[in-house]
């Protein structure tokens, strides 16, 4: 037979993931002669093979690949065969710039977990078990390549038998950077507060398993950072942790042992079954199942974990550690992330200390770093597709393989809310795991040090920064800054329009059909900074051209006013009525005293801090308080949770709303809301109309431009809402698209600031 030779060269997530020995298989089945090896840019497989097999060759490639494995793609050249028999892998070359994608950290996989819990395996009960298929990447990795020397795991030299696997191409641990076992492990421990060690190894979990059984708090080192740990089933623990942490209504995610017990207490899809389970291993919201107080359950959670919604974000053990934990504990945990408020995951022991002193009363802590902080990923199924809420742990760092090179390195620097950042460079766009609200001076660092993270790793440094054109964002000076100091270029995009150029970008790399064509999109969130200075966040955009808006409102004590409905509720009804608002008899009113009454009037007549929006997410608020669901809101999202829970798919009726002009109108909405507030079911009926309403507004303005539609911005997070609109364009025949592979909040602004200044 003919023989070729056929230099192969692979780019992706292609690193990491055990694709070399996985070729090394292949390579030895179609008994090719050559080598393989990793340089910065992806995979080079340099073979002699016969020539009628190297389209099966290629097809193996693609579709036998590592589960972890993500191939962008595989370019070859032909040349006359060598005609070598061996095939080898060789040592990675690290001589061109970096390119590879750095894959995220995975749940441990079922191989290593049957050989965690075989007492003939020399890993049984091992805590830091872990193979090619999965464990920490992102957050152990310092730079590129993706090799042992340059990981937290650099300092722990393998045993003869770990050095054995590590080497040896057809194991499953070959080249997997953190391979240890107990002769050759980072050292596991249990501390009290005051950091005096009180076990070590197991013996460290299972203590900490009875002490959460006698009601204590734990952190956790994970992955990415600590979690605080409780029983969630123990009201007064669960309360103690809310204390402690400064966290009154929030909704804690809560760990369970396995599916069964989530089947247990809630109701979930086949879809929510494959999220829970798959190897990402995410927090999954789903819906509560209505128990009776006498209904026999294994374990009723604390009515404390999230309190007055019918949601509960829902994960499995995706750790050793967590499975071990669950060997000595019969009741799921509350795993929440250890954190003060705003600022982002702890991630070091001598952190924990100081910020957290007195939230927790023991530490499971380890003595493998964590370089790269990294929470838990959110995701929740709409309409059968994953919707990503928190891009983080299993997800990210998410790459996208472009068609073509960029002229220019590009950063991106996101919004300040659920902040991340994108790199483009060559042919490639990263997008950063999120980092968080950039409300403090420590979550700004976090943002600064992330930054250099993906400049390290990828040697890269910008020639234009992208940000949002919001004049005293956090990124938004840092990007200007940056710029003047090191003669950048710098791009400025409007907040909503980048929500629709993230949607316009994960429809290029899903290569959709609709991708090329003219959109309506409906931009809708709580914050955004308007290009006339106003407050936006009820957008519609036909191409870049903002067409239509919802009618200015005025917030009454600017900032005040999102952490309290009765605010924005009064503000809109002030509008409306003027000062007949003092004589209604309805809840918002009688939330405030007549004093205060007459101040927010005055305010309101004088433009005293009343900043103007078309915030969505406001009218969330105001309805909310309108109905009495709620008057002080205790967290972001909070007010739409709240509508959601009391939403009736048996009522379908809505309420006026009006076009005029670029303005969409809804006075009249709000005075058929009071007329509804004498209703018995006034809760329900208002809940469910107002989200009738926002539903209508879209089809009735799709319809009327005639044009295929993007949602985007937070608001779309509203499962019921969504769900709403996706049937109704199915029924009207509507073309539609909506982010499913990024966050469609604010955590994918940076993608859509990026894509933009691409674009032009």
């Amino acid at each position: 037979m003919d023989k070729i030779r056929a230099i192969i060269k692979i780019t992706g997530t292609v690193q990491g993931v055990g694709f070399r020995p996985f070729v090394y298989r292949i390579a030895n089945q179609f008994n090719c002669g050559g080598f393989v090896n990793n340089d910065m840019s992806g995979v080079i497989i340099d073979i002699d093979i016969e020539n009628a097999k190297l389209k099966s060759f290629l097809n193996a490639l693609m579709n036998k690949a590592p589960i972890l494995a993500k191939i962008d793609d595989i370019v070859y050249q032909i040349s006359n065969s060598l005609d070598r028999k061996e095939f080898l892998i060789k040592k990675s070359d690290v001589t061109d710039l970096p390119s590879v994608s750095i894959s995220p950290d995975i749940a441990v996989c079922d191989k290593c977990l049957e050989e965690m819990f075989n007492p003939h395996n020399r890993r049984y009960h091992y805590f830091f078990i872990n193979c090619t298929e999965c464990g920490p990447r992102y957050t152990i990795t310092k730079r590129l390549p993706y090799d042992r020397k340059n990981t937290s795991m650099d300092k722990f030299e393998m045993c003869f038998w770990c050095e054995r696997e590590y080497y040896e191409p057809i194991n499953r641990r070959y080249h997997a950077q953190p391979i240890s076992c107990f002769d050759c492990s980072p050292k596991l421990f249990l501390k009290d507060a005051g950091a005096n060690v009180l076990e070590e190894g197991v013996c460290a979990i299972e203590k900490t398993a009875s002490l959460l059984k006698k009601g204590k708090i734990v952190a956790l080192k994970g992955l990415g950072g600590f979690h605080l740990l409780c029983d969630a089933t123990n009201s007064k623990a669960v309360k103690a942790l809310r204390e402690r942490k400064r966290r009154a209504l929030k909704p804690f995610a809560v760990m369970f042992k396995n599916i069964n017990w989530i089947k247990s207490i809630t109701v979930i899809t086949e879809k929510e079954k494959e999220f829970i389970l798959s190897k990402e291993k995410p927090i999954v919201l789903v819906k509560k199942k209505k128990l009776h107080r006498l209904d026999k359950t294994k374990f009723k959670l604390s009515a404390s974990v999230a309190p007055n919604i019918d949601r509960l974000g829902v994960f499995l053990p995706y750790t050793p550690i967590h499975y071990l934990l669950f060997e000595y504990i019969d009741f799921p945990i509350v795993a929440t992330s250890a954190n003060v408020s705003d600022e982002p995951i702890i991630k070091d022991f001598e952190d924990l200390k100081v910020k957290l002193r007195g939230v927790f009363d023991f530490v499971l802590d380890h003595e493998r770093d964590i370089v790269n902080a990294c929470d838990d990923s959110v995701v929740q199924e709409v309409n059968g597709e994953k919707q990503i809420l928190r891009l983080s742990r299993g997800y990210a760092p998410l790459s996208f393989h472009l068609p073509f090179k960029v002229k220019k390195r590009f950063l991106a620097v996101g919004a300040r809310q659920k902040n991340a950042i994108a790199l483009a460079f060559e042919d490639k766009i990263i997008l950063s795991p999120h980092i968080g609200d950039l409300g403090s001076v420590e979550s700004f660092e976090y943002f600064k040090r992330t930054i250099n993270v993906f400049k390290n790793f990828y040697n890269f440094e910008p020639q234009t920064i992208v940000c949002d054109k919001h004049p005293s964002y956090e990124t938004s000076e840092y990007a200007r800054n940056l710029s003047k100091s090191e003669n950048l270029d710098l791009i400025e995009v409007q907040h909503h329009l980048s929500h629709v150029y993230a949607a316009k970008a994960e429809m290029f790399f899903k290569d959709h059909p609709l991708k090329d064509e003219k959109f309506i999109s409906f931009s809708w969130d709580g914050t955004g900074y308007g290009d006339d200075g106003t407050i936006w966040g009820g957008e519609v955009f036909v191409g870049d051209e903002r067409k239509y808006h919802f009618k200015y409102f005025k917030l009454l004590g600017g900032e005040k006013a999102i952490k309290e409905p009765r605010r924005v509720a009064l503000g809109m009804l002030f509008s409306i009525f003027k000062e007949k608002v003092f004589s209604l008899e309805i809840p918002p009113v009688e939330a405030f005293s007549k004093g205060e009454l007459k101040l927010l009037y005055d305010s309101f007549q004088k433009d005293i801090n009343t900043p103007l929006t078309s915030s969505v997410g406001r009218l969330f608020d105001a309805v909310a308080s309108v109905a009495d669901l709620v008057q002080v809101s205790g967290y972001e999202g909070h007010t739409g949770l709240l509508i959601e829970k009391f939403y009736s798919s048996k009522i379908e009726e809505r309420y006026s709303f009006e076009i005029r002009g670029k303005e969409i109108v809804l006075d009249e909405a709000f005075k058929e809301m009071l007329e509804d507030l004498k209703k018995v079911d006034r809760k329900k009926r208002i809940s469910t109309k107002f989200i009738n309403t926002l539903a209508d507004i879209v089809i009735f303005l799709a319809k009327k431009e005639n044009l295929p539609v993007i949602l985007c911005g937070g608001v779309f997070q509203n499962k019921t809402l969504l769900n709403i609109l996706v049937k109704k364009f199915k029924k009207e025949n509507i073309s539609y698209f909506f982010p499913t592979l990024i966050p469609i909040n604010d955590g994918g602004i940076a993608l859509g600031q990026l894509w933009k200044a691409i674009k032009g």
